[in-house]
C-alpha cells in the first residue's frame, strides 16, 4: 500500500510538472474557489456500507482544473481534504490515500481538459467547448471513484466490482449534475467576470447540502426497510419477509415455474439451555446457528428465523421433488445437530422440521405456513426428523390442541389423580414403596393412560404444573402411609424439563416439610435420554436434588445411550431396568443376558436394581436368584388409585409371601374395573 502510494505520489509529481505551461495562479479566483469548495465540504456525505467519505467538493475542484489548471486544482484538493481530517476519525493512512487521491485526480483532469483543447482548438465561444468540460468532469469523475474504489477494496475486502458499485452508483446522478453546474459556472465566469463565482458558489453550497440531505434521506430509507425486514439477533430474514418470499414463489410457480416445499423448523432442547444457562447463551446460539442454515440451504433459497428458536426454510427453485426436500431436510438436521462452542462449553441441540407443499397443500403463504406447522409438531410428536404434511394431521392439531386447553382446566379442577403401582422387595417380598403414575380423570372419556396426553403436555409450559401436582399428591399420599405406620416410600417421574427446572428443588423441599416426610421417603426417577441431552447439566441437577437426601433413580435403564462415564458421575441410588427386557427375559437368552448384566452392573456400582414389568410368578422367582433387589410389575399389581392402594395393602402385607405371590392373590388385589398403563 505505501509503495503504491509513494508511486501514485511521484506520478503526481511529474504531471505537475507537465502541466504547469497551461497552469494559471490567479490569486481572486483561487481563493473564492477554494472558499466555497471548502464550504461545500461540510455537506460531506458518508455511504457507510463502503466505508467512504464522499465529498461534496468536486464541483469546485473541477471548476479550478478548467479556469486555472491541474496544479491549482490539485491544491484546491489537497486543502479539502486537509480541511476535513480533523472532523473525521479516519487513520492517518486513510488521510494519506484521501490526499493522494485529491491531487492525483484533479492534475488528471486538468492535463486532459487543456489537452483536449490543443487537440480541437475549440475556445470559449464555442459550444464544443463545454463539451469539452463535461467530457473532462466524466474523465475525472471515473478517476476519482476508481481510486476511492480500489483502495476500499484494498483495505477493506470483497469484490472490486461490488466496491465499485458502491462507491459509484449512489453518486452518480448527483456528480454527472455536478458536471453541468461546472459548465454553467465556467459560463457565468467567462461572460459576466469571475467575482460572479461568488454567487455560483452559494448555489453549489446549498445544492450539495440538499444533494447530501437526499442521500442520508435514502439511506434511512434503505435501514427502515432492512429493519422491517430482518431479524435484529440473528441478521436473517424475519417473518414478515418469509411470508412475501413465499408469496413471491407462489407467483413464480404459477408463472409455470413449478411446485416447492415450505418448511418450519423448530429447536429441540433449546428452552433447557434458555432456562439452565440464561439466555445470552441461546442468542450466541441461534447466532451461530444462522450462518450455518443459510450455508446449508445454499443460494437461492432464503431461511428466516420466524421467533425464539423457529426457523423457516425455503429452498432453491430446483428443488422440487420430495425426494430432494428430503434429502436437504437431511443436510439442515445434520448442520443444526453439530455442537455450539459457547464461553467454553459445548451445547447441542435437536430439529424437528415439518414440511407444507405447494399447491398441494395450500394455495397462499399463510395456508402453507400453517400445514408446515401441524407437520412440524407432529416430528416433534412422533420423535423424528421431520414430517410431511397430510391432512389426518390437522385433526391430531385440533386435538392437541384441545388437549392442552383441557388439561388446564383438569389441573384446576382435580381430573388429574395419580396411581400407585406397588414395588416390593425380592428378599422378603414385603413391600417397600409404590411409584406414583399420573392418569387423567377425564368426565366424558373416562381414565386416560399418560401415553395419550404427557407427551403433548411436554412439550408446553404446562409440564412444570403437571409434575408439582403429581408429587404433591405422592407426597402427601407417602405421608399417610407414613402416618398408619407403614414405611414405605414413593417414586416419581421426572421430564427433561423438570430436570432443568431451577426452582423445582425448591419446591420439593416446600413440599416434603409442609407434609413433614423425610427426604429420603421420596424416589425420583430420571431417564438415560435426559442424562444424555447435556450430561454435565444433568449432574448439576441430580446433585442439588440429592443433596436435599432424595433418591435418585435412572429409569428403564438400557434403552439409553448413557456411559458408564456418566452414571458413576451421577448421585443416583437405583438403576430401574425397562420393561422391554424383563417381560421377554425367560424366553430370549439375550433379554436375559442383558438383565443378569444390568444387576451386576449396577451391584458393582454399589447400586440398588429394580425390575419393571413382572408379569409373571416364574420371572419373579428367576430375578431374585439372580439377585435383583426390587420388583414391580402386573403379577403384583396393577397401578391403582390411592384407596385401592390402601386396601391392596391390607390384603396383602399381612400374607406369606408364597400366598402373596399366587396368581390368584395377585387376582384379587387387581380391582377388575381398572384399566391402566404400567407406565
Amino acid at each position: 500500500m505505501l509503495a503504491a502510494s509513494g508511486l501514485l505520489l511521484i506520478t503526481a509529481l511529474a504531471i505537475a510538472a507537465l502541466t504547469g505551461g497551461s497552469d494559471r495562479w490567479s490569486l481572486g479566483p483561487l481563493l473564492i474557489i477554494t472558499a466555497f469548495t471548502l464550504a461545500s465540504d461540510f455537506a460531506t456525505v458518508e455511504i457507510k456500507s463502503a466505508t467512504i467519505l464522499v465529498s461534496g467538493s468536486f464541483v469546485g475542484i473541477l471548476l479550478t482544473a478548467v479556469l486555472l489548471g491541474g496544479a491549482p486544482a490539485a491544491v484546491v484538493g489537497a486543502l479539502t481534504i486537509l480541511e476535513s481530517w480533523p472532523r473525521s476519525t479516519r487513520s492517518f493512512t486513510s488521510l494519506l490515500l484521501n490526499l493522494l487521491t485529491y491531487v492525483t485526480y484533479p492534475l488528471l483532469a486538468g492535463l486532459f481538459f487543456h489537452a483536449l483543447l490543443r487537440i480541437t482548438g475549440v475556445g470559449v465561444n464555442n459550444v464544443e467547448y463545454y463539451l469539452v468540460i463535461f467530457a473532462t468532469a466524466n474523465v475525472a469523475l471515473a478517476i476519482n471513484f476508481g481510486l476511492t474504489a480500489a483502495y476500499a477494496w484494498r483495505l477493506y475486502g470483497g469484490s472490486l466490482l461490488q466496491r465499485v458499485t458502491e462507491v459509484f452508483m449512489p453518486m452518480l446522478a448527483p456528480e454527472l449534475f455536478a458536471a453541468l453546474l461546472t459548465m454553467a459556472a465556467v459560463y457565468i465566469a467567462v461572460h459576466t467576470g469571475t467575482f460572479s463565482l461568488a454567487l455560483v458558489g452559494l448555489v453549489i453550497v446549498v445544492f450539495q447540502y440538499l444533494t447530501g440531505e437526499l442521500l442520508k434521506s435514502r439511506q434511512r430509507s434503505k435501514e427502515l426497510q432492512r429493519i422491517a425486514t430482518t431479524d435484529e439477533l440473528t441478521g436473517l430474514a424475519n417473518r414478515e419477509r418469509f411470508s412475501e418470499a413465499i408469496q413471491e414463489r407462489i407467483q413464480w410457480a404459477e408463472e409455470g415455474g413449478g411446485p416447492f416445499a415450505v418448511m418450519l423448523m423448530d429447536l429441540d432442547r433449546f428452552k433447557e439451555i434458555n432456562d439452565t444457562l440464561g439466555h445470552h447463551y441461546g442468542d450466541v446460539l441461534l447466532r451461530d446457528l444462522g450462518p450455518r442454515l443459510v450455508a446449508a440451504v445454499g443460494d437461492g433459497g432464503l431461511v428466516a428465523r420466524l421467533g425464539g428458536d423457529e426457523f423457516g426454510v425455503l429452498l432453491g427453485p430446483e428443488v422440487q421433488a420430495l425426494s430432494a426436500v428430503e434429502h436437504q431436510v437431511g443436510r439442515l438436521t445434520a448442520v443444526v445437530g453439530e455442537p455450539f462452542s459457547v464461553d467454553e462449553l459445548s451445547l447441542e441441540v435437536g430439529a424437528s422440521i415439518g414440511i407444507a407443499r405447494y399447491p398441494q397443500d395450500g394455495e397462499d403463504s399463510h395456508a402453507l405456513l400453517r400445514c408446515a406447522d401441524i407437520a412440524m409438531y407432529a416430528a416433534k410428536e412422533a420423535q423424528a426428523d421431520y414430517k410431511v404434511y397430510a391432512a389426518e394431521q390437522n385433526q391430531h392439531s385440533i386435538r392437541r390442541l384441545s388437549v392442552i386447553s383441557d388439561i388446564r382446566h383438569a389441573l384446576a379442577s382435580d381430573q388429574i389423580v395419580v396411581h400407585y403401582q406397588p414395588i416390593v422387595d425380592l428378599d422378603d417380598l414385603r413391600v417397600t414403596g409404590a411409584e406414583g403414575l399420573v392418569r387423567w380423570q377425564h368426565p366424558e372419556h373416562g381414565l386416560i393412560p399418560p401415553g395419550a396426553f404427557v407427551q403433548t403436555v411436554e412439550q408446553t409450559g404446562l409440564i412444570g404444573p403437571l409434575t408439582r401436582y403429581v408429587l404433591e399428591r405422592s407426597i402427601a399420599e407417602c405421608a399417610a402411609w407414613r402416618k398408619a405406620k407403614r414405611n414405605l416410600s414413593v417414586a416419581v417421574n421426572l421430564s427433561v424439563r423438570n430436570l432443568l427446572d431451577r426452582d423445582l428443588p425448591r419446591e420439593i423441599e416446600r413440599m416434603l416439610d409442609s407434609y413433614g416426610l423425610p427426604a429420603d421417603a421420596l424416589q425420583l426417577e430420571i431417564t438415560e435420554s435426559m442424562i444424555m441431552s447435556d450430561p454435565d447439566r444433568a449432574v448439576a441437577t441430580v446433585t442439588r436434588l440429592s443433596g436435599l437426601g432424595v433418591r435418585m433413580s435412572v429409569d428403564d435403564f438400557g434403552t439409553g445411550y448413557s456411559s458408564l462415564a456418566n452414571l458413576r458421575r451421577l448421585p443416583i441410588d437405583e438403576l430401574k431396568i425397562d420393561r422391554s427386557f424383563v417381560s421377554p427375559m425367560l424366553r430370549d437368552e439375550s433379554d436375559l443376558i442383558i438383565v443378569r448384566s444390568t444387576i451386576n452392573l449396577g451391584h458393582d456400582l454399589g447400586l440398588k436394581v429394580i425390575a419393571e414389568g413382572v408379569e409373571d410368578a416364574d420371572t419373579l422367582q428367576r430375578l431374585a436368584l439372580l439377585g435383583c433387589d426390587l420388583a414391580q410389575g402386573y403379577h403384583l399389581s396393577r397401578p391403582l388409585a390411592a384407596p385401592d392402594f390402601d386396601r391392596w395393602l391390607l390384603e396383602a402385607a399381612p400374607l406369606p409371601p408364597t400366598v402373596a405371590l399366587s396368581p390368584a392373590m395377585a387376582d384379587r388385589g387387581d380391582p377388575p374395573a381398572l384399566a391402566a398403563s404400567g407406565a
